[in-house]
């Protein structure tokens, strides 16, 4: 697999070494997208794109109309979701897999997640708070997996973020009562969990044909 490579910062380096580590080939390593940049780009087998938000739209439109596979790893975008999904979806066979946590654990968190919906009206004196912390360098506040947590689960009545140290990334679900409480917890130890889950997701997004999704969609699906 030959990768072309956005955003230099922590996740760009760990996946670049990761996928070398594999036997994949960095196409192209790039910080920011340019109008330069595409020569290289169109290189690549795929994109998979670390780098700043406001890139994702100009990334998304670049690599639909050239036929490139894209997997968006950024965070702090999704604004623009419903727009871009009604572009891609323009073209006979775009491929387009975004996340905004490419680890599978989190992807078993919201599934899990999903189905205690049903339950809830049967816990109204209960109360459920996220709580989520990270690296003092990240910008984004509450983070995008934690919006995406709270998506899955409605019923979150507060969501704290904390940014502190050096931490990868924590997320952790109290959901309490009077006299008893149930938490759901994950802790990232690494940063090669999130490379693992990209380049698993890239793998993937080159067998198909056509696909506009999500991590969790291509996860679930056979």
């Amino acid at each position: 697999m030959q990768i072309g490579l956005i955003g230099r910062g922590r996740m760009g380096q760990t996946l670049a070494a990761v996928a070398r580590e594999k036997g994949y080939i960095i196409q192209t390593h790039i910080g920011r997208l340019t109008p330069d940049s595409w020569k290289k780009l169109e290189e690549a087998e795929i994109i998979i794109d670390f780098s700043h938000a406001e890139q994702v739209p100009f990334l998304v439109k670049g690599c639909t109309e050239r036929g490139l596979p894209l997997i968006t790893g950024t965070t702090g975008w999704q604004a623009h979701l419903s727009e871009l999904i009604a572009f891609a979806e323009r073209f006979p066979s775009p491929r387009w897999l975004w996340g905004a946590n490419f680890s599978r654990g989190i992807a078993l968190l919201k599934a899990a997640l999903s189905t205690w919906v049903p339950f809830w009206s049967h816990f109204s004196d209960w109360e459920a708070i996220l709580l989520e912390i990270h690296h003092r360098h990240k910008k984004d506040a509450p983070s995008g997996t934690a919006k995406e947590l709270a998506q899955a689960f409605p019923f979150v009545k507060e969501v704290h973020s904390l940014r502190v140290g050096e931490v990868i990334g924590e997320h952790r679900l109290i959901l309490s009562a009077s006299g008893e409480e149930v938490e759901l917890l994950h802790r990232a130890f690494d940063r090669r969990i999130f490379a693992e889950g990209a380049l698993w997701a890239a793998v993937w997004l080159l067998r198909q044909k056509k696909f506009v999704g999500s991590f969790e969609t291509a996860l679930s699906l056979r």
